[in-house]
């Protein structure tokens, strides 16, 4: 299994996750309870964009570690598509918005989970 196969369903994993997180702060949507500034965004935006890439970059340095490191991520990044459904499902939005972000953020747990099944995979032939 190539690791730029693993390494790109993580980015795409991150794009789902900004999407999501753009989404959920836009105020004029209503699908947050709470006022979120534009800079919060990009600070969540940045925050989870050098965990990702310390995760991707783990992977070529250290095999082991970077298995555990981006599985990691992933999975904290994977709460928080969860909690998105659920704010989601539970907001005053219309209902096109509301199935806009239902979508990307099952896309992107699909995305996820697919990731940690190649991780998975990767660690077992490495470890072989």
């Amino acid at each position: 299994m190539k690791l730029t196969r693993l390494v790109a369903f993580a980015f795409v994993s991150f794009f789902c996750y900004g999407i999501v997180n753009w989404l959920m702060s836009a105020g004029q949507l209503h699908l947050s309870t709470t006022h979120v500034s534009t800079a919060h965004m990009w600070q969540g935006l940045l925050i989870a964009l050098v965990l990702y890439f310390v995760g991707i970059l783990a992977v070529y340095v250290n095999r082991m570690l970077g298995f555990y490191g981006l599985g990691l991520v992933i999975l904290i990044y994977s709460l928080g598509l969860i909690s998105a459904l659920v704010s989601g499902y539970q907001s005053m939005a219309g209902m096109e918005i509301k199935l806009l972000l239902e979508a990307v953020a099952a896309i992107g747990l699909a995305v996820n989970f697919y990731t940690v099944v190649l991780l998975t995979r990767w660690r077992k032939q490495t470890n072989s």
